[in-house]
């Protein structure tokens, strides 16, 4: 599978680092500005529903700054208004994303971080950056900063290593597009139609969807992968919560092509 190409640059071999750092920051906001642009409607979406649900403004904006989970936030203000324990909220928040769990430690794979780079990025890890990242291929980053001699760059290109300055741009801008939209959405909810704001709850999902056929148009074995993936959650979504049901479904095709395309299978 090709790899998420990267917005090319020819910069020069004699920048400082700080100034690498701040190139490759640029590139990862401009990578993930299309997120941050999906992010917004839903987000607004979610600002309204918070305060149907009998948040106030200033409670549904917390959730967005220290949650930054769309699923898990819809679920906690549907739970909410229903009546929940804080303690059922919480948990099934935990089911819901597990599944970064493991995106977090595929994608730990692709950098070399300190413990704070690590907790930055670990808690903007989401569907969407988590792909966008995983799928940026580095050494087009490093070629275009570098035609460097520099072992470091030679030592990254060679196994992949992602600069860390380029995810935190992706994750950024994409925080910064979920908080945006759950200001509008608190801000503007008395005169936003009902109907417009069901509406934009579809965007995020186009989005994806968007992210993910290019990559399945050019690898059957990702599609394979998608659709089996699919269909295993749907299935074990009738015996099981559908938090546990993706994590099963993930887990069990994912070993399942790991085990039927073997060698490679970090480049998928």
């Amino acid at each position: 599978m090709s790899h998420a190409s990267i917005p090319h640059q020819t910069t020069s071999r004699h920048h400082t680092p700080r100034q690498q750092s701040i190139w490759y920051f640029s590139q990862g906001v401009r990578a993930g500005l299309p997120i941050a642009l999906g992010y917004f409607p839903t987000a607004l979406a979610f600002g309204v529903v918070a305060l149907a649900a009998g948040l106030t403004a200033a409670q549904a904006m917390l959730m967005s700054l220290l949650v930054f989970s769309g699923a898990g936030q819809f679920l906690a203000v549907n739970l909410i208004a229903g009546g929940a324990a804080p303690m059922a909220i919480v948990t099934a928040n935990l089911v819901v994303n597990l599944r970064y769990f493991v995106m977090s430690a595929s994608l730990s794979r692709r950098l070399r971080l300190s413990w704070l780079e690590a907790a930055l990025i670990g808690f903007g890890v989401t569907d969407e950056t988590f792909i966008m990242n995983y799928l940026a291929h580095p050494r087009e980053i490093i070629a275009d900063e570098a035609n460097s001699t520099n072992a470091d760059h030679e030592a990254n290109s060679k196994d992949d290593i992602l600069p860390t300055d380029f995810a935190l741009g992706v994750s950024v801008v994409s925080y910064l597009g979920w908080i945006g939209g759950t200001y509008v959405g608190v801000v503007f909810a008395s005169v936003l139609p009902p109907g417009l704001t069901i509406g934009m709850g579809v965007v995020l999902y186009a989005m994806f969807i968007a992210l993910l056929i290019p990559t399945v148009a050019k690898s059957l074995g990702v599609g394979v992968i998608a659709i089996a993936s699919g269909g295993c959650c749907w299935l074990f979504s009738q015996y099981l919560s559908f938090g546990w049901a993706m994590i099963l479904a993930t887990t069990i095709v994912a070993g399942f092509g790991v085990w039927l395309w073997g060698e490679g299978v970090d480049r998928l």
